[in-house]
């Protein structure tokens, strides 16, 4: 998904009621952070976090190798607070 579609899909979200504009501010700003610190797809900082999930969750990273524990650690310790995750080098499904 680009960027562009990811800012469609949370307009989108916001706009049905499903996020808060303040949420979808959030997320943006993690989202903002995890391309600043990793780059892209093929950005060499990536090799250190390869077959791990890397979050962004209240301005901090979040490094996992099981997104359930991961999602589970940021909602304890950051209960209002969006997460954005990419898992590097593999897919979730």
């Amino acid at each position: 998904m680009t960027d562009e579609e990811f800012r469609a899909w949370l307009a989108d979200e916001v706009s049905g009621l499903r996020m808060t504009p303040e949420q979808m501010d959030d997320l943006l700003r993690q989202k903002s952070l995890f391309a600043q610190n990793l780059g892209s797809e093929d950005d060499v900082r990536r090799r250190d976090y390869q077959r791990r999930i890397v979050a962004y969750v209240a301005e901090q990273s979040r490094i996992a190798t099981d997104i359930h524990a991961l999602l589970d650690a940021a909602k304890r310790d950051f209960p209002k607070r969006m997460i954005y995750f990419e898992p590097i080098g593999f897919d979730l499904l």
